[in-house]
């Protein structure tokens, strides 16, 4: 698993938490990393869905991390995403 790169669109961060929403393009069993994010918190949600007819992306983010791990994507998927967690 390679991490992705992706786009963003937009970060907004507050006192506590960061929101983060941007694009990226996804294969089977990809990560992403969430750089706007702080590294040992995971995020508190994440969600993922296919650009092509909006359903939503598996998807686990481990606790500890600010990595996001995409499960049957199939092959280059495009995919819109939102995120937030914490910022510290």
């Amino acid at each position: 698993m390679a991490d992705r790169t992706y786009n963003t669109w937009k970060t907004k961060r507050g006192i506590e938490k960061t929101f983060v929403a941007g694009e990226t393009t996804v294969t089977q069993a990809d990560t992403i990393t969430l750089n706007e994010l702080y590294a040992t918190s995971n995020p508190l949600n994440v969600y993922i869905m296919k650009k092509s007819d909006g359903s939503e992306m598996t998807q686990t983010h481990a606790a500890g991390t600010n990595v996001v791990t995409i499960t049957g994507a199939g092959t280059n998927v495009h995919c819109v995403f939102m995120a937030w967690g914490y910022n510290y």
